[in-house]
C-alpha cells in the first residue's frame, strides 16, 4: 500500500465539518482472526453471537475481562478465511495479546493487518456518490476481490460509509474521487460522528472501567443475552436478569476550550474530592469554547444536572438527546 501512503501525505485537512465530509482513519487498527476455528473462537470470547453474522452484515460487540469490564468496543466483519476486527489501533496490540492468551491449541491466527488496508469514512447528502453496489441497509455490507464497504447509521440526515481496500490503486481512485466533492477532515471529523451516534469507544485510559451496559450497548445490539459464555458473561447477564441498572452512558455538550481525556472523572456539583459517579468516554472539540462527550454516570445524579467534571467544575455539562431511547 506504498503508493496510497504517499498520495495521502501533505493533504490540506479543512476543519471539523459536520455535512458532507471524509476523512482516512488513520487511527482505526484491523485484528485478523483466522483459522478453521475462528468462529468458534469469537463466540467463546466477544459478547455478541458470532453466527448471526455472514459477508453481508457487520456486528458491534465487545471484549471483556473475567470481571465483565470492557477491553474493547469492536466491530465484527465475516471475510473469506476469517474475520477482521475493527477498533483503534492503539490498543490493538494490547487486545491481540489478551486474545492470544485463549488461543490455546485452538486452530486460530491474530494478526495485525492494518497496514495492508486503505480505511477511508464519508458521510454525504449527494446520492450521486452512492453507486448502485454500495449497501442500502443500515450495518450491511458489500465485498469484491479488494473492497469492503459498510453502510453505518445515518448521520445528521445523511449517508455514512466505512470502506477498506488492499488495492492501492483502487484507494487512491476513489478517495480522489470522494474529495472533489466532500471536505477532507482528520480523525476528528470520525471521533465526532461516533460521539454523536452514541457508540463507545474504548481507548487504553479507560480499559476495564466498564461494564457493556455502562456503554448501552445492549442498546446497540451490541450483546446476545441468549449466547453462550464468554469473559464477564456472568457479571452481564446478572445485570440484566438481576440487577437495576445504576449506570448508564450519555451524550453532553460542555461549554470549555479544553476537552477533558477518556477516563476522566465526574463528580457530584457538591462533592469536595472525587466521588466516583461518572467517567468520560470520549470527548471531541466542535468549536472552539465546546466539545462533545460521551460520559458513563450515575443515572439518578446525570438526569439531575448534579455531575461536573472534577478538573473543571465551572464548565457546564448539558445533556443531548441521543439517537436512540433508553427503555422505561
Amino acid at each position: 500500500m506504498k503508493d496510497w501512503l504517499d498520495h495521502i501525505q501533505n493533504l490540506n485537512i479543512a476543519p471539523l465539518e459536520t455535512r458532507n465530509s471524509l476523512c482516512v482513519l488513520s487511527d482505526i487498527g484491523l485484528l485478523y482472526v483466522g483459522g478453521e476455528d475462528a468462529a468458534d473462537f469469537l463466540q467463546n470470547q466477544l459478547s455478541n453471537d458470532i453466527s448471526h453474522i455472514d459477508h453481508h452484515t457487520l456486528q458491534l460487540s465487545s471484549f471483556s475481562n473475567a470481571k465483565g469490564r470492557m477491553h474493547a468496543v469492536l466491530r465484527v466483519i465475516q471475510i473469506e478465511g476469517g474475520y477482521l476486527l475493527l477498533l483503534p489501533r492503539s490498543i490493538l496490540p494490547l487486545i491481540q495479546e489478551e486474545l492470544q492468551k485463549f488461543v490455546i491449541l485452538s486452530k486460530v491466527i491474530l494478526a495485525d493487518i492494518t497496514d495492508s488496508f486503505a480505511r477511508i469514512a464519508w458521510v454525504t447528502d449527494h446520492n450521486e456518490l452512492i453507486k448502485d453496489h454500495y449497501p442500502t441497509e443500515i450495518n450491511q455490507v458489500y465485498q469484491s476481490d479488494s473492497l469492503i464497504c459498510i453502510r453505518l447509521p445515518e448521520f445528521n440526515s445523511q449517508h455514512r460509509f466505512l470502506m477498506l481496500t488492499n488495492d492501492s490503486n483502487e484507494a487512491i481512485t476513489l478517495f480522489d474521487e470522494l474529495n472533489t466533492v466532500l471536505t477532507l477532515n482528520d480523525m476528528s471529523s470520525w471521533q465526532f460522528q461516533e460521539i454523536q451516534s452514541g457508540i463507545p469507544t474504548i481507548y487504553k485510559d479507560n480499559m476495564g472501567a466498564f461494564v457493556l451496559q455502562m456503554c448501552n450497548l445492549q442498546l446497540l445490539d451490541g450483546v446476545n443475552f441468549k449466547k453462550g459464555c464468554y469473559p464477564g458473561q456472568e457479571v452481564v447477564a446478572r445485570m440484566h436478569y438481576l440487577g437495576k441498572l445504576k449506570r448508564r452512558m450519555y451524550l453532553a455538550e460542555l461549554k470549555s476550550t479544553h476537552c477533558p481525556p477518556p477516563a476522566a472523572e465526574l463528580k457530584s456539583r457538591d462533592a469536595q474530592d472525587n466521588d466516583g459517579s461518572g467517567k468520560v468516554i470520549d470527548a471531541v472539540k466542535v468549536e472552539h469554547d465546546t466539545c462533545l462527550m460521551l460520559f458513563s454516570a450515575q443515572i439518578d445524579k446525570a438526569e439531575s444536572n448534579r455531575l461536573v467534571l472534577a478538573d473543571q467544575p465551572e464548565s457546564e455539562i448539558q445533556l443531548k438527546s441521543l439517537p436512540y431511547s433508553f427503555p422505561e
